[in-house]
């Protein structure tokens, strides 16, 4: 086929596989290039490389959308490039991807695969993996994917290439056979890479579960065999002698044995943080990794593997999250579907049945697809999971990733596969993980759906005085820890009436999930009830739940970290709530005061205010809050923390002010306050705002409430009660700013959603910021009360309740069962003296 046009020829060898043979004149002079590259290959290839760029990111934008992992997008990017789809078309072949430019394009995807197998290293922390032999589940789980699949992948490469029995195999071709039969038993035996499982579970929000667990860990321990089976098949097949593997397994010694703690030791004296590491060593990493790479496949083995293993025995810390801040990005993202256009140039689908009944194909993928699916849900079976539980855990453990497409291309390189083997595999590879996610994602939502049904809500206005409060405490800092603590030492802990603190921290996920953020302890116990100790988390030293050890014996704490995208993060939290009966979700929220609030027209002065505010600044950890607010199962607690339990504030008494309006809101802040009235250094006053506005609600509930809180309290010296009306938004921001200049150290109040009230002029109040709710807008912006920290109350969700949230029938909830001292209410409304305490006269 060659012609003076063509720089290329391609042969049709017998087994129907084509050999492209380029027509070139090597020279030996000192000229440095035959042909100029800034003419044709270099155009080419740019032009390739956007290509591919552009629709592998709209293919992976639309998976995300239906649970897809992102390797099958990534897969099929390589596909439709490839001689399948558009490489069909002729002209598309000759101006876009010709044969002769293919050299370029192996050479960046192979480089790419280099550094990409040594970012996965970098994700896998020794630590946990020391810890395996506690996980014995895990250890058996990942046993059985691997000791099944290895025997079946052997046995139906023979099943394909024999058409059932049809065909017989020539004695020349024996080796080959063999080894290809020892690749796709490889393959098989491989489960998706760990980044991938745990972004898998983090989008599904099964990372926190008892499954999410132990899929990551029996994932991890995977990875760990394939990569060593790997290194050593590749050893023992190329070069077969004891010696290159001796040679192999000594240096995988030295590196864990030897450069590992050398590393450790010049991290720890020459870097303190990851500002200490600058671009010179980041740079001269990524050269050592391309010589051990280098020494790697000189012993016989493929460079990916010396990539991986140095990864792993690189330190976690300042280097490690140098390396991936500078270049995980730009690797996995940007470079990565090059890799994958190598793969797709090299599947031909017309070679899927080739010289082969179709039926045979079929068998041979769907027994492909079953082999690790059976035998990890047996292992389920055994250990007596719940059988949705033990198929969730075999079809994330029969999801494939990059690992077993680096197989494939090293045995297509290495001429081991032809090419009917090598398009069975890929398709069945790419079947089995692109079911699982949707697959998933359904098992995920009936489970969830099912336990949502058969949930309690849970309440303050429910919590007996002789049982534990259950809090979840969200966190994003270490100052956030600090003022929940502050809040928490401040209602009222005691032997008879603990507090049971979930302090969850916070964290976006990103593209490298590193194993040490998400494999539990497994030798720590976790919360000090009767929960599930698979969310229980080991900490570090100086990290941001720090605060939280060693406190006082009525305020138990457990401590774990949530790690998902921050649009999402508030259905791990729910999910959490559910399983361990939380009454109360807290979280802060920080805002200083913007305006004054006085005069004619707050509501025009607000809104401009809002609109000349500079939105780019908006926090994205709001994000969460906002969505807290839509869907929380229970009460909900926003903290606006300044300075309640700083260093000048901790010995003194805190003086507490609750405003109360009506609603369900109220009642849950009001019972908190309640609850922070039994502490003997709280001085609480409760101001009852009555709206001169008859469309405002105030319902028996709430006279019955206060009634009962009237009764419990009146001869307690620290309560004091007022009532005082209002008329407009002018009067109500003039008394909330003579009683702010009174100088309280917390204000407490609900956030009135679904509530009816005349605090605005207008029908509908532009609000600041609308997870306050109007009443805790307000307070949080006047001066006067610039030092006084904000508790607002929210019952439960607003999707969850109409109008005032439960009706009447929420009188069964009143402080009868708060305070079991209540026995007899008086039917006569009951009015204390309206004076407050502390000499203030509003």
């Amino acid at each position: 086929m060659s012609s003076s046009n063509v720089t290329y020829s391609i042969i049709t060898n017998t087994d129907q596989t084509t050999q492209v043979c380029f027509n070139k004149i090597t020279s030996h002079s000192s000229s440095l290039w035959i042909d100029n590259a800034l003419e044709q290959i270099l155009p080419a290839f740019v032009l390739q490389f956007a290509l591919t760029s552009a629709l592998n990111r709209a293919l992976v934008f639309l998976a995300e959308s239906c649970n897809v992992p992102r390797i099958v997008p990534n897969i099929f990017t390589g596909f439709l490039f490839g001689p399948s789809a558009l490489g069909k078309w002729k002209y598309f072949f000759d101006s876009i991807f010709p044969y002769n430019n293919m050299l370029p394009l192996e050479t960046m995807g192979a480089l790419t695969l280099v550094y990409y197998a040594f970012l996965l290293g970098l994700e896998l922390d020794l630590k946990p993996i020391t810890r395996f032999y506690y996980n014995k589940k895990a250890i058996v789980v990942a046993l059985a994917g691997l000791v099944f699949s290895l025997p079946v992948g052997i046995g139906l490469y023979y099943l394909l290439i024999t058409d059932m029995g049809r065909k017989s195999l020539s004695r020349l071709d024996s080796d080959k056979n063999m080894r290809g039969a020892i690749f796709w038993g490889l393959i098989l035996s491989c489960s998706s890479e760990f980044p991938e499982v745990a972004k898998i579970l983090s989008d599904l929000k099964l990372l926190l579960t008892e499954n999410g667990q132990l899929t990551l860990t029996s994932s991890l321990i995977n990875d760990l065999f394939s990569w060593t089976l790997l290194l050593l098949v590749l050893t023992q097949l190329y070069y077969a002698s004891l010696l290159s593997l001796f040679v192999i397994l000594v240096l995988v010694l030295v590196c864990f044995y030897v450069i590992h703690p050398l590393a450790k030791w010049l991290v720890k004296k020459f870097g303190n943080g990851d500002r200490e590491f600058v671009e010179t060593e980041v740079v001269f990493l990524l050269h050592v990794v391309l010589f051990i790479g280098l020494v790697f496949d000189g012993l016989g083995a493929h460079s990916v593997t010396g990539a991986f293993f140095l990864g792993v025995i690189i330190p976690k810390g300042s280097l490690n999250n140098a390396v991936q801040d500078k270049v995980f990005d730009f690797v996995s993202v940007f470079m990565m579907p090059l890799f994958f256009l190598i793969i797709g140039e090299r599947t031909n689908l017309q070679d899927l049945v080739l010289d082969t009944h179709w039926i045979t194909v079929v068998v041979v993928i769907v027994l492909a697809f079953l082999v690790k699916l059976v035998s990890v849900f047996a292992v389920s079976w055994i250990y007596q999971m719940p059988h949705m539980e033990g198929l969730t855990l075999a079809l994330l453990m029969n999801t494939k990733g990059t690992m077993p497409l680096i197989i494939l291309y090293t045995a297509m390189d290495r001429l081991e596969l032809e090419s009917q083997p090598f398009v069975v595999m890929l398709l069945a590879c790419w079947l089995m993980t692109a079911i699982s996610g949707p697959v998933l994602a359904m098992i995920t939502k009936s489970l969830n759906t099912g336990k949502v049904l058969g949930s309690q809500r849970k309440t303050m206005q429910g919590t007996r005085p002789d049982s534990s409060l259950r809090v979840l405490a969200c966190v994003h800092s270490k100052h956030d820890a600090d003022a929940i603590i502050d809040l928490l030492k401040a209602s009222s802990p005691s032997v008879r009436s603990p507090i049971q603190v979930l302090a969850v921290e916070l964290i976006k996920m990103t593209n490298r999930p590193t194993s040490s953020l998400i494999i539990k302890d497994a030798r720590k116990p976790s919360f000090r009830s009767n929960s599930s100790k698979v969310e229980s988390l080991k900490q570090d030293n100086g990290d941001n739940l720090g605060s939280f050890d060693n406190l006082s014996q009525a305020i138990f704490a457990d401590k774990l970290r949530v790690v998902s995208q921050y649009s999402s993060m508030h259905k791990d939290i729910i999910n959490l709530c559910t399983r361990r009966h939380v009454n109360l979700i807290v979280t802060t929220l920080y805002r200083q005061p913007t305006y004054d609030g006085l005069g004619a027209g707050t509501a025009t002065a607000r809104a401009t205010n809002i609109i000349n505010r500079d939105h780019a600044n908006r926090d994205e950890k709001k994000i969460v809050l906002e969505n807290l607010i839509k869907d929380a199962p229970c009460c909900l607690a926003v903290f606006v923390d300044r300075g309640f339990g700083g260093d000048e504030n901790r010995s003194k008494e805190k003086r507490i002010a609750m405003f109360y309006i009506g609603g369900v809101d109220d009642r849950e802040a009001l019972s908190y306050a309640w609850r922070m009235s039994r502490n003997m250094e709280v001085q609480l006053t409760v101001v009852r705002l009555v709206w001169d506005n008859p469309e405002d609600g105030f319902d028996e509930v709430d006279r019955e409430y206060l009634k009962a809180f009237a009764h419990q309290t009146m001869d307690t010296p620290t309560v004091r009660y007022l009532e005082k009306m209002v008329k407009n938004e002018k009067e109500t921001v003039r008394l909330l700013n003579r009683i702010g200049n009174k100088g309280f150290d917390l204000y407490i109040i609900g956030r009135g959603h679904g509530r009816k009230m005349s605090l605005a002029q207008t029908v509908d109040p532009v609000l600041d910021e609308p997870v306050l709710g109007p009443l805790g807008d307000t307070l949080s912006d006047l001066n006067s009360a610039s030092k006084t920290s904000i508790l607002i109350f929210q019952r439960d969700a607003e999707v969850q309740c109409g109008g005032d949230g439960l009706g009447k029938h929420d009188v069964s909830a009143m402080p009868v069962q708060f305070f079991d001292g209540v026995v007899n209410i008086q039917q006569e409304m009951f009015h204390p003296p309206t004076t407050l305490g502390h000499n203030i006269d509003v």
